[in-house]
């Protein structure tokens, strides 16, 4: 009999991470009786081949290596978050036959950073120390020649997944990064229903090299469907500066702005200095990215909405996948696309706090 399910569905009938899944099937324990028998039972149901001789017991390690940019200050916000995934996941497949290596290359001096990564790259290709089956790799940080570098590493015959958005240069790599159209449509469908009248809405958008923000482009879409008599103003902005004093005085030109939404945790953080600074009555101020000041700011009622992207679950998900195809011969998908959720004040403490329980990852979230 052959496999009926993916783990991955196992996953979802079970609401557990994939990484409980690989635990239960393959002996190791980990959980509460209650929640392994209930996996081995969908298995069973299922009709779910475990093979009795397991991958890993008849080959040497698996190798995968992570690639992404050094921790930063202001990486708390998201990157750091899409990390942190990444490292409980590895820890909770550290029992098995798996060797993990993590690359770090400098982000701030970016001609620097660059060249760290190519030779990162080049190293890995040459199988300096040892063959990678797997490598997961940020990819807005990938330049032409780094996809050059890439596509020889895949031809070796590594996976390779791409965090965030994948280059179009790639070939056969697995992308795994937020929905940013489903984040756009709930922060255009909150907006219009917090305001109540006519007036200028303003978003503020990651200023993009390549494309425009999706995020704030179907915001836009969304709130000319649903609210025709708001005037909607799109402001791009750069993600490398505090852009506290560009919103501030975007704000004070336009005296009829009725609802503001920041696209990203950065811009969400110089939306809230910003609102600090002058007396101004909205009617919906939206943010993204649950983090300290956004928290706050929903506790003491400045903010009325955050739509998060649970970078959390980018860097988890990218290893399970990973791991899932090395060990279980699991089948990549070309693109896994993290739900954000909507959060208010009233479950705002729940949600920030979510991330430390064991069933907050690996959940809601599209395949294609």
């Amino acid at each position: 009999m052959g496999k009926k399910v993916t783990l991955k569905q196992i996953a979802d009938m079970a609401d557990v991470s994939l990484t409980t899944v690989h635990r239960v099937l393959n002996g190791k324990g980990g959980c509460s009786k209650e929640v392994e028998e209930k996996i081995l039972s969908i298995a069973k149901e299922s009709g779910y081949y475990v093979s009795t001789a397991a991958p890993l017991q008849n080959k040497g390690p698996v190798h995968i290596a992570l690639i992404f940019p050094l921790r930063e200050k202001e990486a708390h916000l998201f990157l750091s978050r899409i990390l942190d995934g990444y490292l409980k996941c590895r820890d909770d497949v550290s029992q098995f036959n798996v060797v993990f290596q993590e690359f770090y290359f400098d982000k701030p001096k970016m001609e620097d950073a660059l060249e760290n990564l190519n030779r990162i790259l080049k190293q890995i290709y040459k199988e300096q120390p040892v063959h990678y089956d797997g490598v997961v790799i940020y990819g807005l940080s990938i330049t032409d020649e780094a996809q050059v570098w890439i596509n020889r590493i895949i031809g070796s015959g590594t996976k390779v997944v791409v965090l965030e958005r994948s280059p179009q240069g790639l070939e056969d790599v697995c992308s795994v990064e937020v929905n940013d159209t489903l984040a756009g449509n709930l922060a255009g469908e909150m907006l219009s229903k917090c305001i109540h009248s006519a007036g200028t809405t303003i978003i503020f958008s990651q200023k993009l090299k390549t494309s425009n923000d999706p995020n704030g482009t179907t915001c836009a879409k969304c709130l000319q469907e649903y609210s025709p008599e708001l005037k909607v103003v799109q402001v791009p902005l750069d993600l490398n500066i505090d852009q506290s004093h560009s919103i501030e005085q975007t704000l004070r030109a336009y005296p009829d702005v009725v609802g503001v939404y920041a696209t990203c945790a950065r811009h969400t953080r110089s939306l809230l200095k910003a609102l600090d600074k002058i007396d101004i009555q909205l009617q919906a101020v939206i943010g993204s990215e649950l983090f300290e000041e956004s928290y706050v700011a929903l506790q003491q009622r400045k903010m009325d909405a955050v739509i998060d992207k649970r970078p959390e679950l980018i860097g988890y998900d990218a290893l399970s996948l990973i791991f899932a195809n090395l060990v279980n011969k699991e089948k990549l998908p070309i693109s896994h696309k993290v739900s954000p959720r909507i959060v208010l004040r009233a479950n705002s403490k729940m949600c920030y706090l979510a991330k430390e329980e064991e069933n907050y990852y690996g959940k809601d979230n599209d395949f294609e």
